[in-house]
């Protein structure tokens, strides 16, 4: 399985560096730590951090033992696909520059096609595991239902099965082991006893894949609203800007796309336009509404030397700025990574809940083993089959991983919504603990509604004549 490579790099240009980026592919707690616990393997790499809730990774590196590449070959190996875009890959040509998509919106995509797939296994599972169960309960031929149940076990749970294999490879086990080792020992003793007589458990095997996949179907729709606070950030974006260049003795102003704007290029922005890029004031006067970065409701007044920011509003005049930062350098674009960085932290709580997971599916295969060795002695070999199962099936790790990073996921998208950055997890878990807040600034707490609250009178002007004015 190759790694396809769209996504960006965070960090200075020095030998240390962070990179953060979508993993596509991941199906429960187990398969983020078996990513984050392989690219610790890699010589330079510092820490490794993968979150089943946001499907991110973030690896800090010296890049001067490690390369890319060899993050790229230590992914694949997993049997999992990162999305990471090089930065000089961010410079579209003019005749590309409308194709060029975003690392959110190709993650978004691929989310869609997996949800769209997931929803068509399910459909087709939940009906033919119907008719299974049914025909079953009527005794149909056992031939039927193998027929019946066979495209649910390896199509329908083909992902459960690459799954296992990867964690074979990599010598680990996962909720999707469990699966695995359930629904066949159901599905090929049924096949047997087709064969040779006894009784079968398809309803069993085609019942379970089909719920977990309706499970899996449930999580994914979830997760394709998780990301709209980074949407609303994006959605912020001015799409054009409005260049001046010299022909001459002329100046021209031409719109083209903010993803060709170059530091130094010359920006004229009117009234009521969004600032589309990060720069400072060279000509004209004009004031700014900044509500969005510093939550002040009043608008701003810049001249000629002051800075401005992408994103925010020009209310009244028409200036011109020179372009200082672009991409992925504008302030707006390092709020977002913020964002995307603290929904990817680890709460120190979630490490007593990794380490719990990371040894409960070895010991739900002990105690398996162990129902079905009892079962098998005290009672007859359907009884010891049927709680085996029960016992790899019900016993699913996923909660105890998934929790907490869903939580933080949910809880740093809400706050970005209101417009509150959390910087990390650590923080987020601490916040019940605080007991007072110290706003430093005029203005912080406004509702951006001015109203009236008092008048006061003069000699030649009463109150009386206020509301004809």
């Amino acid at each position: 399985m190759s790694v396809l490579f769209i996504g960006s790099f965070l960090g200075k240009k020095m030998s240390k560096q962070r990179i953060v980026f979508p993993i596509i592919g991941m199906h429960c707690a187990s398969c983020a730590k078996l990513i984050a616990r392989s690219l610790k393997t890699i010589d330079g790499v510092t820490e490794a951090q993968v979150n089943y809730g946001s499907e991110m990774a973030s690896v800090d590196y010296d890049s001067g033992i490690c390369s890319i590449s060899e993050i790229e070959k230590n992914v694949d190996k997993t049997g999992y696909k990162a999305l990471i875009i090089r930065k000089s890959e961010f410079k579209p040509s003019d005749s590309e520059g409308e194709n060029q998509k975003s690392v959110e919106e190709i993650q978004n995509e691929l989310k869609i096609r997996r949800l769209s797939d997931l929803k068509l296994k399910v459909i087709i599972s939940l009906v033919l595991s119907a008719c299974v169960f049914v025909g079953s309960m009527l005794m149909a031929s056992p031939y039927l239902l193998w027929l019946l149940s066979t495209p649910i076990q390896f199509w329908a749970a083909k992902e459960f099965y690459l799954a296992t294999w990867s964690g074979i490879k990599n010598r680990t086990a996962s909720m999707d082991t469990l699966i695995v080792i359930g629904t066949s020992v159901a599905y090929w003793y049924s096949v047997f006893t087709t064969l040779f007589g006894g009784p079968i458990y398809f309803d069993t095997a085609a019942v379970i894949v089909a719920l977990i996949l309706l499970g899996r179907y449930m999580e994914a729709k979830a997760k394709t609203h998780t990301g709209d606070a980074i949407k609303k950030l994006l959605g912020l974006r001015a799409k054009t800007a409005r260049i001046v260049r010299s022909e001459g003795n002329k100046l021209i102003e031409e719109d083209i796309l903010v993803e060709k704007v170059r530091v130094g290029d010359l920006v004229r922005v009117r009234p009521g336009e969004k600032i589309p890029v990060d720069g400072v004031v060279t000509e004209g006067v004009s004031s700014v509404d900044e509500s969005m970065i510093t939550g002040e409701a009043l608008p701003v007044d810049k001249i000629a030397g002051d800075r401005v920011f992408g994103a925010t509003i020009n209310k009244n005049g028409s200036f011109v700025m020179t372009t200082t930062k672009v991409g992925n350098e504008t302030l707006l674009s390092q709020i977002t990574q913020m964002v995307l960085q603290a929904q990817s932290s680890r709460a120190p709580i979630q490490r007593l809940a990794d380490q719990a997971s990371g040894v409960f599916v070895p010991a739900v295969l002990i105690v398996a083993t162990a129902v079905f060795v009892v079962w098998y002695d005290f009672g007859s070999f359907s009884q010891a089959l049927t709680n085996m199962i029960a016992v790899l099936i019900i016993a699913c790790p996923c909660a105890l991983g998934l929790a907490t990073p869903t939580a933080v996921m949910v809880g740093v998208g809400k706050g970005a919504e209101k417009g509150i950055l959390i910087k990390d997890a650590s923080s987020l878990e601490l916040a019940d603990k605080i007991s007072t807040i110290v706003f430093d600034k005029t203005g912080t707490l406004t509702e951006g509604k001015p109203r009236v609250t008092d008048i006061v009178e003069t000699p030649k002007l009463k109150t009386s004549r206020v509301p004809s004015l």
